[in-house]
């Protein structure tokens, strides 16, 4: 149970119901579960995070397998189960390896990752461990990827770990995986 009662549109101030129609509406199809069900306690944030977060996920400079490695680093390094639950089955779907995955999970150092998957990794890590990344580390990801993509990679991170601070802070619990285990404390 999160530590606070999950928006509904009854609680919300009559000044603030257009941005939280409007996120409602921009979220067809999709169930008011997760960060955001916390987040629309403030409509405004939670679009302005949303509009961050689908704008970088367009981005074509990573690929969507890259994109998944990164958010299960952000959850792993995190400790953000709710994340690892969205997208721990997509990384998979997406071509992570089975091993990468597990190994991530576990804490343990993935073994014979592509150059690109290796840059990812070490970039989120470094940047969430301490709250930098070396210089050896940026200069892999910028000629991997240019000044664009790591960018991309550095506000991709971001923005999850904005969603984690706030599932963690609130104790947004992750339902169970059908397929999927958990993070280990």
């Amino acid at each position: 149970m999160a530590r606070i009662p999950l928006a509904t549109r009854n609680q919300i101030a009559e000044k603030e119901l257009p941005a939280y129609d409007a996120f409602m509406a921009s979220r067809t199809n999709r169930p008011n579960v997760g960060p955001y069900s916390l987040l629309l306690h403030m409509p405004e944030m939670a679009q302005r995070l949303e509009a961050l977060r689908t704008y970088i996920r367009a981005e074509a400079s990573l690929s969507q397998k890259l994109q998944e490695l990164v958010m299960i680093s952000v959850a792993r390094e995190m400790s953000c189960n709710f994340i690892w639950y969205a997208h721990a089955a997509p990384a998979r779907q997406a071509g992570v390896r089975d091993d990468i995955v597990d190994n991530i999970r576990e804490r343990r150092a993935p073994a014979n990752l592509e150059p690109e998957e290796q840059i990812v990794v070490d970039f989120t890590r470094e940047l969430l461990q301490h709250r930098k990344v070396s210089r050896p580390t940026f200069d892999a990801a910028t000629a991997r990827f240019g000044q664009r993509g790591t960018m991309t990679l550095t506000n991709l991170i971001a923005s999850y770990a904005v969603l984690a601070y706030n599932m963690n802070t609130y104790d947004l619990e992750a339902p169970a995986h059908p397929t999927e285990k958990p993070l280990p404390a």
